[in-house]
């Protein structure tokens, strides 16, 4: 007499049954964790554009500066371009005699900016903009004034990266309203950028 072994319907749809109930149970959690993964890049590619903005602030001897879009998915960087460029830019042609024969230093204004001197930087999907903090400083109040008209449009403060090696503190928080936020901050004396792990909401 031969034995066949073999499964009977009841095992087979037993199986089938605790397999689904597994998978209901693992798939929302790989979803969070692919979602906080995109959080954790949007922290990163904050932190290196921000180390970056930094050695470019100082290369070129200009103050540079970057702004995120409230509520959005992007900032901008920008450079900021002031009367003092002429003697201290890495890009224009004064040399120290141009401030004997006339370039002055005290007068700060924003000029025509090319727009193809203006970087967008996006986000990954789904991640946001939650909110921008600045420390005012006084030598950062009169560009901040100079550039109140973009807070209208959306824009947050600028935070700024000064030729000296020096930048504005800031932290900005980035979200998802399922997944949580992350908060890059920004310490003004020495550059350093630090990103948190996924915070709740």
């Amino acid at each position: 007499m031969k034995n066949n072994l073999a499964f009977t319907l009841l095992e087979l749809l037993l199986t089938l049954a605790v397999l689904a109930a597994l998978t209901a149970v693992a798939i929302p959690q790989v979803g969070l964790l692919a979602g906080d993964r995109r959080l954790v890049r949007g922290g990163d590619l904050l932190r290196v554009e921000m180390t970056r903005l930094r050695v470019d602030a100082m290369r070129e001897g200009r103050v540079l500066m970057l702004e995120g879009l409230l509520e959005g998915n992007s900032f901008r960087t920008r450079p900021y371009y002031s009367a003092s460029d002429a003697t201290e830019a890495l890009d224009q042609t004064g040399t120290q005699t141009s401030l004997l024969t006339g370039a002055s230093e005290g007068v700060v204004t924003i000029l025509e900016q090319p727009s193809e001197s203006q970087e967008s930087i996006d986000l990954p999907e789904d991640i946001t903009v939650e909110a921008v903090g600045v420390v005012s400083a006084a030598r950062s109040m009169e560009i901040e004034q100079l550039t109140e008209s973009d807070r209208s449009e959306g824009w947050s403060r600028p935070i700024l990266f000064y030729p000296d090696g020096s930048t504005s503190t800031a932290v900005v928080t980035l979200s998802n309203p399922k997944l949580g936020r992350i908060v890059v901050r920004l310490r003004g004396i020495t550059g350093d950028v630090t990103v948190s792990e996924v915070l709740p909401l």
